[in-house]
């Protein structure tokens, strides 16, 4: 493994994920240049050149990825203003959101280290992931959260059989920084959003759209960002892809954050070479809510190397995002939807145009937060049986009325 910024070599066996000045790890593919897309029912089977595994035991998985790569409805393409826009369903996969990938790695890891325990921190989806893999691979599963996380996620990690540690803070960068700092002195590896096998799964991601469009590759996509290594993998996925001389251009990645939890974004639009932290920054979008994250200035680097956009929403922006997501038949969680909200305001300054392909990474289902329901405006009305057939014969009307049918 090699440290993102200034290449410094680690083993593989290492149990922190970080270097000691706080860089990101990454895994090293030997003669990636060469690598070839092979023949395979899986999507690890046919990019096994490019993945730091023999082979994957099919046992672990869960039936992750194959998710959906379609075109938006023509509601939220007006909403956005984009013409080509087009939706990456992550909710799909088995515990509904993006995580999953990365966790098949990271299970792939610990089995082929014959480790018998998985840890990690997480405001709910990476725990909920977690415990879904590691309950199917025989592992004892332990998940650190802060106290804010959703009721939601921390029921479908216990009902897996984790053991989860509900920790009382606000500050949930503090929080990972202690657990992760704890973790290595006692020799349990803790698997973060950041890690470097986890990376390697979300790379699959990278390759799933390039099965999934052919080659011809969107020009930007958006991705809510937090851990910083959900938009690494998908870079990296790319960037091999190149190396391999497999396609052109790379897309270029858009970093999205809430205005309220922003260290990355707001460092970019003051050009400065190192994340502004934010310190207990409430934000509805909570599974974005690391305001210090390990690694962002690594994701600084890159936006500014690669000619990234970035941009931040704001709590009425997610909310409203979240609105018409769901009108467009998606309810996705408002982290999820701050993609969509950051790349409206993008095209309302000029940054994208109207005929660029976008691609909005959908990360993951709303069902994993639903008091954020709350906060939304529902039609839902109070009704008695008697007073049923006159309100259906005048919606009936009405509908008739819109249409220009004659309804009898």
């Amino acid at each position: 493994m090699l440290s993102t910024l200034s290449g410094e070599a680690f083993p593989v066996e290492r149990c922190g994920e970080f270097a000691a000045n706080g860089e990101s790890l990454e895994v090293f593919i030997p003669d990636i240049e060469k690598a070839r897309i092979r023949k395979g029912r899986f999507l690890w089977e046919r990019f096994r050149d490019f993945l730091p595994f023999d082979g994957f035991d099919a046992e672990i998985s869960l039936g992750e990825g194959a998710t959906p790569l379609i075109a938006a409805p023509a509601s939220l393409k007006a909403y956005c203003s984009v013409e080509s826009l087009s939706l990456k369903n992550e909710t799909a996969n088995p515990t509904w959101s993006f995580k999953d990938r990365g966790t098949l790695t990271c299970i792939a890891m610990s089995k082929a280290m014959n480790e018998d325990l998985a840890a990690t921190v997480s405001t709910g989806n990476m725990g909920h992931s977690l415990a879904a893999y590691g309950a199917k691979a025989g592992m004892q599963v332990l998940v650190f959260v802060p106290e804010y996380t959703p009721a939601e996620k921390i029921a479908a990690m216990a009902i897996h059989g984790a053991e989860i540690f509900r920790v009382r803070t606000k500050d949930y960068a503090g929080m990972k920084k202690a657990v992760l700092a704890l973790a290595e002195k006692q020799g349990l590896r803790v698997v973060s959003g950041n890690g470097p096998f986890r990376v390697e799964g979300y790379k699959l991601t990278a390759f799933e759209i390039f099965e999934q469009t052919r080659g011809r590759l969107p020009d930007y996509i958006a991705v809510p960002t937090s851990a910083c290594g959900h938009i690494r993998g998908l870079f990296k996925g790319f960037v091999e892809l190149q190396k391999a001389g497999l396609i052109g251009d790379l897309p270029k990645m858009i970093v999205v954050q809430a205005e309220n939890c922003s260290p990355i974004v707001t460092a970019f639009r003051q050009k400065k070479r190192e994340i502004i932290p934010f310190y207990k920054g409430y934000t509805v979008a909570e599974a974005i809510s690391g305001g210090d994250p390990p690694g962002g200035n690594e994701i600084l680097d890159k936006a500014y190397r690669f000619a990234w956009l970035a941009e931040t929403v704001s709590e009425e922006e997610i909310l409203a995002s979240q609105a018409a997501l769901a009108r467009s038949g998606y309810f996705v969680e408002a982290a999820a939807a701050t993609g969509s909200g950051a790349v409206k305001k993008l095209c309302a300054a000029g940054s994208i145009m109207p005929s660029d392909k976008v691609l909005l990474m959908l990360t993951g289902t709303g069902l994993k937060d639903a008091g954020t329901l709350k906060r939304h405006s529902l039609n839902v009305r109070e009704i008695t049986p008697q007073a049923l057939e006159a309100e259906m014969r005048k919606i009936i009307y009405n509908a008739g009325e819109r249409s220009g049918e004659t309804i009898y």
